[in-house]
């Protein structure tokens, strides 16, 4: 594993996750790769094919945030997983929290991403929610 991607893809998901934190549409949107795709429980499989429509989502995600009680997002264990100089998994554990710093949600969001033009993009993103982010299962 090449240790230099690693540092790459750590500075990568600090920086989208500070835009993601102070609401910064254009900075979040440049994160990722176009057309994208989300997966989530609730609304299945979102096709992303612009960054206006990922800063609707965005927008969208903040206001739902917002109506918690949300004040920031913060990671507790983020795993990384090469898959070439040009691709890889990022595995992030999510905590966030209301604005008196109590935690109201905890899960685990699962990124492919790859190299373009010199900068990581977020081509998938998935989200776990627990019990689901929780387990692991060893098969052999």
């Amino acid at each position: 594993m090449s240790e230099a991607t690693v540092r790459e893809l750590e500075a990568f998901y600090g920086g989208y996750l500070d835009a993601f934190n102070r609401d910064d549409a254009d900075a979040f949107a440049r994160a990722f790769s176009y057309p994208n795709a989300m997966l989530t429980a609730t609304h299945g499989m979102l096709l992303q094919a612009n960054e206006s429509e990922t800063k609707a989502f965005l927008q969208g995600a903040i206001a739902a945030l917002h109506a918690r009680g949300w004040e920031r997002s913060g990671v507790d264990r983020l795993q990384i997983w090469p898959f070439s100089d040009e691709m890889a998994m990022v595995i992030a554990d999510i905590t966030r929290y209301a604005g008196d710093g109590a935690v109201f949600d905890q899960g685990r969001a699962c990124y492919m991403v790859r190299r373009e033009g010199g900068d990581w993009k977020i081509v998938t993103f998935t989200e776990m929610k627990p019990p689901f982010s929780e387990a692991t299962v060893q098969i052999g």
